[in-house]
């Protein structure tokens, strides 16, 4: 698998659109599975997911790496053909694609934050039925910086090692899973903006 791929399509976007689609490529990311293993994991029918699995398959999101028999039927084991995808830039310079390739990119980044906000609240939700001594840190965090292209791309592979390291399956004692979304992006500035120093000035007249 490499670790990093292109969407090249407007299929491709368009398909990553559904959240469950998300949290499938998300299940074939770390090993090859089947279908049903990953049902077992989101607690989802298997037969709600096959219509999925073949949609994120014909777009070429992944693949299937190899089966085996098992009881007289054949299990297909899938995985993701790179461990993270990139959005092809050519796709926002034709103005009948743009459109699209921005309304497909937005419902991705959507349902992305969308089951963010779900997995906090049910860990906010436990916390309050079962409150513990011993409960885990929720860290978020939310600010501009300013960088360079160098040093999001050193970013970038410092967050893919440590990744990549928690997929190994070799842990440390109390070790936990933990969510993780992050949002890396180019902030456009107004001039209008108003700064903080500026409204506090404006209270004292």
């Amino acid at each position: 698998m490499k670790e990093a791929g292109t969407l090249s399509t407007l299929e491709q976007i368009k398909v990553m659109a559904h959240p469950l689609r998300m949290k499938l490529l998300e299940a074939f990311s770390h090993k090859p599975i089947t279908t049903k293993q990953v049902a077992a994991q989101l607690a989802e029918r298997s037969t709600r997911l096959y219509h999925h699995v073949d949609a994120l398959e014909r777009v070429g999101l992944i693949k299937l790496v190899r089966t085996s028999k098992k009881r007289g039927t054949v299990e297909k084991y899938y995985q993701t053909v790179a461990r993270t995808f990139a959005v092809d830039r050519r796709l926002f310079t034709l103005k009948h694609q743009a459109r699209a390739a921005q309304s497909g990119m937005l419902d991705v980044i959507t349902g992305i934050f969308e089951d963010t906000l779900s997995e906090i609240h049910q860990n906010l939700a436990a916390r309050l039925d079962k409150p513990k001594a011993d409960e885990k840190r929720i860290i978020v965090s939310h600010s501009h910086i300013r960088v360079t292209q160098k040093d999001v791309a050193g970013l970038d592979q410092q967050i893919k090692a440590l990744l990549k390291k928690s997929e190994t399956g070799e842990h440390e004692a109390g070790a936990v899973d933990y969510g993780y979304t992050l949002a890396l992006y180019p902030v456009r500035k107004s001039k209008r903006r108003i700064s903080i120093k500026n409204i506090k000035k404006g209270r004292k007249k």
